[in-house]
């Protein structure tokens, strides 16, 4: 009786030890999860471009099935000819499974070149238990993983598909490289871009820091969505953020306009990540505040938004058609964020018709999930539309016009529109503007009388004779429930011709409220106490005194940010009513 007692509490005492033992290793098991999940993901950028956002709005935007081809210099020449030395680092875990054709129809284990692997890492990286010293583990994961990317040298591809005509077959061509001038191949890449329906996504150049205050082409180019970059939050041990951004300076990115007067670039996107190196396998590196980083994340992008819009049921009749790369970049650029400070062309506003964007941001921030909503919000023709959507057709000089009419229901909304077409270029060599075939389009927004639905008063309008991109942003005006957009030839133009646009709109709240670096007045990228005694100089009315002018520049104010500041004061200081809280890096 003893015995058995034993043996029924000692079998009782086991149970509860196996229970034990199961709890213990059901917690630690949990543990380890949330451990990997609270694991970090590199590039954080993508983030901040709210990538992300759209991969968890459709987990099956990895790439699969766009083809990419991404443009890259050789690091060395021999005797003026390129070395060869323009491949990604594939022996790297980021890269090893990745789809990538290389035009010398080698494999990527030599000829490694630093630069072209920092885009790869972007694009294609796959990494699950990647690792940096300053930042421990990680999960590595670029934009289009999936994708397939055709690599050419640059003087191979200039000479074979831009000089002798060989046909382009990739959906999105990628320059992260380029020239102060406009040449012949710079020319001869729009041309293609126009006939054979690709989207070209190009930097427009690093600013002062490198020489290239102008933007630079073919990122310059008027068919090319050129793209800048917005540099990283400086926090205050004085280290530059992977998270964080703030806004595009000269100093790091070009400013327009080009040399022929013409807004570049079209938006802006972070240029600091982490990337796989090129002379490890397993190895990363930083690389900070460059537009070779900025135009792939939009590169990226477009592959992912194209995939939707060729794989969604519904959607890809419509985007499936000619001129979905110009839609294709309308949609990227409409659906931009606008940065603090943003505003057109020079400083003062006399040229706000003129002058369709900023010429440091361009339209703003790339914003991967604005643009997808754009995206799916699918196609409309002419008439009553929805508040958001997009069109693209031909508009000949026989016809007065396109209106697209909405209503707005909702108080302090902004409205956007964007209209953009393609320029016409000769099909051989020197690949000249054709200046006939080039059609000048406007941009209008009307607002509708209550009163009187066939009363249009006109509110605002965007009629560049320099840019083929018209772009408005407008605040909703309380005495207009609907609006009207319309397309239409500019009063410039005489010829007569036709001339497929895309044209993308939506009306939204402002993006613009809450964001802290409206608080950086003096531009340095550290939001502090110089920030707050420029602020009430400026509400105090006592910037023009002598005796202030040292004050101001010791707080970092130049003479170009502080015109900037005065000129709109009014209406954007109202950004600016935390002061007593006021955000600090």
């Amino acid at each position: 009786m003893i015995f058995t007692a034993y043996k029924s509490c000692s079998g009782l005492w086991l149970t509860r030890n196996v229970i034990i033992a199961y709890i213990a290793f059901f917690l630690i098991s949990v543990s380890m999860v949330r451990a990997e999940e609270a694991l970090s993901t590199e590039p954080a950028a993508l983030n901040f471009t709210k990538t992300r956002s759209l991969w968890q709005a459709d987990p099956n935007l990895t790439g699969k099935g766009m083809f990419i081809g991404t443009i890259c210099r050789s690091m060395t020449y021999i005797n003026g000819e390129p070395a060869g030395d323009f491949h990604f680092n594939m022996k790297h875990n980021a890269l090893y499974d990745a789809d990538v054709l290389f035009s010398d129809q080698t494999d990527g284990y030599w000829g490694i070149s630093e630069h072209a692997t920092s885009i790869a890492g972007i694009l294609l990286g796959l990494e699950e238990n990647a690792t940096y010293p300053a930042t421990g583990r990680f999960s590595y994961r670029g934009i289009c993983p999936d994708a397939s990317v055709n690599t050419y040298e640059f003087n191979q591809f200039a000479k074979e598909y831009l000089f002798d005509k060989h046909p382009i077959e990739e959906d999105i061509i990628l320059l992260s490289l380029g020239h102060e001038q406009e040449e012949w191949w710079t020319r001869s890449l729009e041309q293609a871009s126009e006939s054979q329906d690709f989207l070209v996504v190009a930097s427009t150049g690093n600013g002062a820091d490198a020489n290239a205050p102008k933007p630079i082409y073919p990122g310059a180019g008027a068919n090319v969505l050129g793209v800048g970059v917005i540099d990283s939050s400086i926090m205050t041990d004085g280290t530059i953020s992977l998270k964080d951004f703030s806004a595009p300076h000269s100093i790091h990115s070009a400013i327009g306009p080009t040399e022929d007067l013409r807004c570049k670039p079209d938006l802006v996107a972070p240029g600091t990540a982490l990337v796989p190196a090129a002379n490890s396998e397993t190895g990363y590196r930083l690389e900070r505040n460059g537009t070779s980083l900025a135009a792939p994340i939009v590169a990226g992008t477009a592959a992912l938004l194209q995939q939707s819009g060729l794989s969604t049921d519904g959607l890809n009749g419509d985007f499936n058609q000619p001129g979905k790369s110009v839609l294709l970049k309308t949609i990227l650029i409409n659906s931009a964020k606008k940065l603090p400070y943003w505003h057109k062309g020079r400083i003062t506003d006399e040229d706000d018709h003129e002058t369709p964007l900023d010429y440091a941001q361009g339209a703003g921030l790339l914003d991967a999930m604005a643009a997808y909503n754009q995206l799916t919000a699918g196609a409309a023709e002419p008439g009553s539309v929805k508040t958001t959507g997009w069109d693209n057709r031909t508009l000949t000089s026989s016809e007065e016009g396109y209106l697209y009419g909405f209503s707005v229901n909702e108080p302090n909304r902004m409205i956007t529109a964007t209209l953009c077409w393609n320029r016409v270029y000769e099909a051989e060599y020197p690949f000249n503007y054709v200046d006939e075939k080039n059609a000048d389009l406007r941009l209008e927004l009307w607002g509708i009388d209550p009163n009187d639905p066939a009363k249009r008063v006109l509110l605002d309008y965007s009629d560049s004779v320099d840019d083929n991109v018209e772009h408005i942003y407008f605040t909703c005006d309380p005495n207009y429930p609907a609006y009207a957009i319309r397309v239409q030839f500019s009063e410039n133009q005489n010829i007569p011709v036709q001339q497929r646009f895309a044209l993308a709109w939506s009306v939204g709240p402002d993006r613009q409220l809450d964001n802290k670096w409206w608080y950086d007045l003096n531009a340095d990228n550290i939001i502090n106490t110089n920030d707050k005694v420029i602020y009430s100089l400026i509400e105090a009315n006592l910037i023009d005194r002598a005796e202030i002018a040292p004050l101001l520049k010791t707080a970092g104010l130049s003479e170009k940010r502080l015109q900037l500041l005065v000129s709109h004061w009014d209406q954007w200081k109202s950004y600016l009513t935390n002061w007593d809280t006021f955000p600090q890096n």
